[in-house]
């Protein structure tokens, strides 16, 4: 597609039916759109959910991938998120937006940008808190590790990675009018879930912490080498399922 006079991409996954939601799902630095596909797993979802799922494309060269800008970005989603609803018509014309890592980033900026387009927000490995009031509370599901030494869940020095996990959630909760403590839940000895709001609320915003997990997607094997670098992945809860059913509880959020 055609923005600003420069030629964009993405990848679609469509379902052979009736569409019942639209989801992007934005890859990381040093990624790409078909790289995102293979580690969500998530095109998956035009078959067995009738979802259409697009996959689009930085444009910033960043070594072997690209990474996404998140302010120059802002023009090219937008434009594919109206382009989307318009031919598939998702409820309340809203669509789910998803990433991993610098994706996660994006989505969130997004989010915060266009919150009138989003139905829900899945981070993973890199939720980070608005940088502007949304004008409506937008809910976030959000996945990290806590040995992830990419996007380190305390924090770190880098500008781009200032505040902790913990933080960036607070700071979604406080955006969606959740000033509230969180509701803690144990669910295994190494995955805590931390809720603000009532489950099922406008506003929701739910962090999986995945104990020892690194920079990975939950639910998604990787090889050896991907392993040794990106560190260990949590197989207690799978993230591309867990995203789509959140976001069907908060498709239809006035």
């Amino acid at each position: 597609m055609q923005v600003s006079s420069v030629t964009r991409s993405y990848l679609l996954a469509e379902p052979a039916g009736t569409a019942t939601g639209v989801v992007l799902s934005l890859h990381g630095s040093r990624s790409s759109p078909d790289r995102q596909a293979w580690l969500s797993g998530l095109a998956g979802l035009a078959e067995t959910a009738g979802a259409v799922v697009a996959f689009p494309g930085a444009d910033l060269r960043l070594g072997a991938g690209y990474q996404w800008d998140l302010e120059g970005d802002l023009e090219f989603l937008a434009a594919l998120v109206y382009e989307l609803v318009e031919r598939y018509r998702p409820p309340q014309g809203r669509v789910a937006v998803t990433g991993m890592s610098g994706g996660a980033r994006m989505s969130c900026r997004f989010a915060a940008a266009y919150a009138a387009m989003v139905s829900m927000v899945g981070a993973v490995g890199g939720v980070r808190a608005p940088v502007e009031q949304p004008s409506r509370p937008v809910p976030v599901l959000a996945f990290h590790g806590s040995a992830d030494r990419i996007n380190p869940y305390a924090g770190s020095a880098t500008g781009r990675w200032v505040e902790s996990v913990p933080d960036a959630v607070r700071g979604w909760a406080e955006a969606n009018g959740h000033s509230g403590l969180p509701a803690v839940v144990q669910t295994s000895p190494t995955l805590t879930r931390t809720t603000y709001g009532e489950p099922g609320c406008p506003g929701e915003v739910t962090l999986w912490t995945s104990k020892g997990a690194g920079h990975t997607w939950p639910g998604r094997r990787m090889g050896p080498l991907l392993r040794s670098y990106l560190g260990r992945t949590s197989t207690e809860i799978d993230a591309s399922r867990e995203i789509w059913s959140f976001d069907r509880v908060h498709a239809a959020d006035a």
